[in-house]
């Protein structure tokens, strides 16, 4: 029997109350926007070492990847951190990033 994946305590939603006059569909959403973008920092970090580049580039880089691939940033920075955790990532994503990487190296 396979164990279930694990849940990462940095993407999912925040649980904790962040005020209490916030509705909870607006904190339900800024859990979210804060998830979305905890990802995204985390797969900036992973572009500086693959890179290797500055924070500012790999901002960039992954804003670059994100229109190459006409997908959310968030979304991409899911697929970066899949690939340098060694998990399957579509082939087109491993190509553009590839792609991208390239440009930033030159």
């Amino acid at each position: 029997m396979q164990s279930p994946t694990p849940r990462s305590r940095f993407t999912e939603p925040l649980t904790a109350t962040v005020h209490p006059e916030l509705t909870e569909a607006e904190h339900t959403r800024l859990s979210r926007v804060l998830a979305a973008r905890s990802t995204i920092n985390m797969a900036e970090g992973a572009l500086m070492v693959l890179g290797p580049m500055g924070l500012e580039d790999a901002g960039r880089a992954l804003v670059d990847l994100s229109r190459a691939l006409t997908m959310h940033p968030h979304v991409v920075a899911e697929h970066v951190l899949n690939l340098v955790q060694g998990k399957p990532v579509p082939d087109h994503v491993s190509d553009a990033l590839h792609d991208v990487l390239t440009r930033y190296r030159a």
